[in-house]
C-alpha cells in the first residue's frame, strides 16, 4: 500500500511511485462508460459517479470500467427483478431464467462492490482509518462523549 503524504525520508524509488499514485488520483472524476449502456445502465452509472464522487476513498479513470460493469449488473438485476415479479419464478411448469440472471447478476454486484470498496465493512474501515491516521475528524466522538 501506498501512503500519499510522507514527511519522512524515502527511496526516489518509493517516492517516484508516491507521486504518481497521487497524480493519478487527482485526475478529475469525469469518468466515462467503458461500455455501453442502456438508458436504465447510464442512470445507474450517474448514481454510482455520485457515489464514488462523494467517497472517501479515491477513483480515478482507471476506474471506469468496473464502475461500467457495476452499472450494466445493476441493470441486469433490475430487469430479472422485473421479470420474476411479473411473471413469477415458473413459467408453465419451468423455472423462469430471470432468476438465473438474476443470482448471477447479484454475484457480479456483490464482487464489483467489494472490489471497488464501496461496501459498508469497507467503507467503515476507510473511515476508521482516516480518523486514527487525522485526515478527518471523528464523526462519532460527539456521541461518544460524556457531555
Amino acid at each position: 500500500m501506498i501512503k500519499l503524504k510522507n514527511n519522512s525520508h524515502e527511496s526516489k524509488k518509493n517516492e517516484q511511485s508516491r507521486e504518481q499514485a497521487k497524480s493519478m488520483l487527482d485526475q478529475d472524476l469525469d469518468l466515462r462508460p467503458a461500455i455501453i449502456l442502456s438508458d436504465q445502465g447510464q442512470v445507474f452509472f450517474n448514481l454510482l459517479l455520485k457515489l464514488v464522487g462523494d467517497s472517501a476513498v479515491p477513483f480515478a479513470q482507471i476506474d471506469s470500467l468496473q464502475i461500467s460493469l457495476l452499472a450494466e449488473s445493476l441493470d441486469q438485476l433490475q430487469q430479472s427483478l422485473d421479470s420474476i415479479h411479473h411473471n413469477g419464478i415458473m413459467i408453465d411448469g419451468k423455472r423462469n431464467m430471470a432468476t438465473t440472471v438474476y443470482n448471477s447478476a447479484l454475484k457480479n454486484v456483490n464482487d464489483l462492490l467489494r472490489d471497488l470498496n464501496l461496501t459498508m465493512n469497507a467503507r467503515v474501515k476507510q473511515l476508521l482509518n482516516n480518523v486514527q491516521s487525522g485526515d478527518v475528524d471523528d464523526p462519532f466522538a460527539e456521541l461518544m462523549s460524556d457531555d
